[in-house]
């Protein structure tokens, strides 16, 4: 009796220390994004350039496809570090025009409220140029930039979309006197998998 008296105590004590051990929950749970995860996101924007200064009759449309690394945490400030390649066609001067900017960028999203951001930021990197003119073709290459602004709509957690505008320049040749200035409205979606 006495062995029975005692093992019932000792699983009574077991289990009274096993129900008053505290329940941890690790904050944030496995699997939740915090502000600083960066997740990839894949972005793809229709383009619309018109010229701007001495070239004012630079027509061109285009896509860009862009790898995105972008923090979705539901924080007021969400930070986004791409690259880019926008292949664009058109005409500048009564002159064919192929160009191929290939770049990397930031852009700053700020929550106005919730699913709709304001975004802001800038892309530098290498274009290259190719005319298709009466004297014959040419090819060349320069240092390229834009800034920009504009609204994004996260309509789910995988996929969001955004209406803009950036206004950027290309030095052909690293030449001043051959500047291509671009106003360019955008359009497109970002999607993650």
């Amino acid at each position: 009796m006495k062995k029975i008296l005692s093992t019932m105590t000792l699983l009574g004590v077991l289990c009274g220390a096993a129900h008053a051990a505290p329940y941890y929950t690790a904050v944030p749970q496995a699997g939740d994004l915090t502000p600083y995860d960066m997740q990839p996101v894949y972005t793809v924007d229709g383009l619309y350039s018109f010229g701007a200064g001495d070239h004012e009759n630079l027509d061109m449309w285009g896509v860009r496809g862009s790898f995105n690394l972008y923090s979705s945490g539901a924080t007021t400030f969400r930070h986004q570090f791409n690259l880019n390649i926008a292949p664009q066609w058109g005409s500048a001067d009564s002159v064919d025009v192929f160009t191929m900017p290939v770049t990397a960028g930031y852009d700053l999203n700020i929550e106005l409220a919730d699913d709709i951001l304001f975004y802001i930021g800038g892309k530098a990197g290498y274009a290259w140029w190719h005319e298709d003119a009466p004297r014959g073709d040419e090819s060349e290459g320069g240092f390229t930039w834009s800034v920009g602004a504009g609204i994004k709509i996260q309509c789910s957690d995988d996929v969001y979309v955004r209406a803009g505008y950036e206004f950027g320049r290309t030095y052909i040749g690293g030449n001043v006197d051959d500047i291509y200035g671009a106003h360019t409205i955008v359009v497109g979606v970002g999607f993650t998998f």
